[in-house]
């Protein structure tokens, strides 16, 4: 008796052993400072603000959405039910690790069971019991699996919150798009209406044989050239409001009267950013959930080395066994029996070591997707930056112009007024001033898409908590 205990102590000693290498975080080789500005002109963000970013623009119809499509969104809820699919893995590769017991009742008919024995015997065999079976994990073959059960668990998590990621700079940058539509809208029927007065006035003219019919046509072709913007306008701005609806969860129409009112683009706030190319990497799910799938393929190199070893279950079994059904329930048949089997693999065709090559394989994988992570999110976020920086400095110099092509119509339509110049030139001045007013709007609205994608970047919303019902 004190020998087997001593074995199965000893085999429960064995069972702490691992095969394969154990994991260890990778440090990716990350620049001290980022290329698109000096480091002299960064700010520290705090994680407070990343997680509520879009607050920043003070626009209180943008977190009406926003907490719409955190508690809606279909992608989001996506990610979650695949956290439920990690957590529920885990947990059966967890009972792995023990015996397991079923309720066992069974017949059977049986000749011969004997040595000895004159043949043509016949018996019948009823049992009713329980019985157990427990694979020693010797060579961590299990453990090594819930190692990797484990951190495809937390990459599951990681890959919820940058789907918040996602969803939270998608929403914003559609928003800003729906507004800036709005606003396009509005200065090409604000220049329709002032090109539809100039056409009456060059008909009238015409009339009254002071102008040229050279005049009414030029102004009626740019008049039905800037009518002509219209639907595709309206047909872009519809198309945005889907977007935006699908992005809350809601069904097509549920946002019309909601948005139907015209309300200025989100203005682009002055913007905090890391100081640290190394900060930001670590706050960003997307390079997490990679980290994280690497530590898993890790394990399962283990797991695939450990089948080369032997595997060796413990059984028993506990309750009644009788030949006669009548007499099962009686104390004489009572029985019990325990048995020990080791499994140790010798002809597989290659098989195992097919695995470990697949296992390594993958490995490498993991790790150059690791990798590949890393560069793809430096090269996100320096671009993000760059376009920011830039766009704003063009949206400024377009802001200038635009006041001043304005001051250039009012003087231009006095001039023609006044016979000085001709009515080409007052043409001329509405289709410049068109043109650019259009391009400041979009311009106002790809300076804050581009600080949209510079929170994307940096993490931004992965920590966004949906409101309660």
């Amino acid at each position: 008796m004190k020998y087997k205990i001593v074995c199965l102590l000893a085999l429960g000693g064995l069972a702490g052993c691992t095969m394969g290498p154990d994991y260890r975080k990778v440090a990716p080789a990350i620049p001290s400072y980022w290329q698109a500005t000096p480091a002299a002109n960064l700010q520290q963000v705090s994680p407070k603000e990343l997680k509520i970013w879009w607050k920043n623009f003070g626009d209180a119809q943008l977190d009406r959405l926003m907490d719409k499509a955190l508690a809606g969104n279909l992608d989001v809820k996506i990610a979650l039910a695949r956290i439920d699919q990690a957590r529920a893995e885990r947990r059966a590769t967890r009972a792995e690790l023990y015996p397991t017991v079923n309720a066992t009742t069974g017949a059977q008919r049986n000749e011969n069971p004997f040595p000895g024995l004159a043949p043509g015997i016949k018996y019948n065999m009823f049992e009713l019991g329980f019985d157990a079976l427990w694979e020693i994990d010797l060579f961590g073959r299990q453990q090594r699996r819930l190692e990797a059960a484990s951190a495809d668990l937390d990459a599951a998590g990681e890959q919820y919150r940058q789907s918040l990621v996602i969803l939270t700079s998608e929403l914003a940058r559609s928003y800003v798009e729906y507004r800036s539509l709005q606003d396009q809208l509005r200065i090409t029927r604000s220049n329709l209406e002032s090109q539809q007065h100039t056409l009456e006035l060059t008909e009238r003219l015409n009339a009254e044989g002071v102008g040229t019919r050279h005049d009414v046509i030029r102004a009626r072709a740019q008049t039905e050239t800037t009518e002509a913007q219209i639907p595709a306008l309206e047909g872009r701005l519809v198309a945005t409001l889907r977007q935006l609806e699908v992005l809350a969860g809601g069904q097509p129409g549920t946002l019309d009267a909601e948005m139907n009112a015209t309300a200025a683009v989100p203005a682009a706030p002055g913007i905090k950013i890391l100081t640290s190319p190394a900060e930001t990497i670590r706050r960003r799910p997307d390079i997490r959930a990679a980290e994280r799938n690497l530590a898993a393929a890790t394990a399962m190199q283990g797991a695939a080395v450990a089948e080369l070893y032997p595997k060796i279950s413990l059984s028993a079994f506990v309750g009644l066994r009788n030949t006669d059904i009548e007499s099962l329930f009686k104390s004489a048949a009572f029985s019990y029996g325990t048995a020990a089997n080791l499994l140790q693999p010798v002809l597989n065709f290659g098989r195992i070591r097919a695995g470990i090559d697949l296992a390594d394989a993958q490995q490498k994988e993991a790790y150059l997707a690791f990798e590949k992570t890393v560069l793809e999110a430096l090269q996100e976020t320096e671009t993000a930056l760059t376009r920011y920086l830039k766009e704003e400095s063009r949206r400024q110099t377009l802001a200038r112009a635009v006041a001043d092509l304005r001051e250039s119509m009012r003087l231009s339509q006095l001039r023609y007024h006044e016979g000085v110049i001709s009515f080409l030139d007052v043409l001329e001045s509405q289709r410049a001033l068109y043109l650019d007013e259009i391009n400041l709007a979009r311009s106002e609205a790809e300076t804050s898409t581009s600080l949209i994608a510079v929170y994307k970047a940096l993490g931004g919303g992965a920590n966004a908590i949906p409101p309660q019902p």
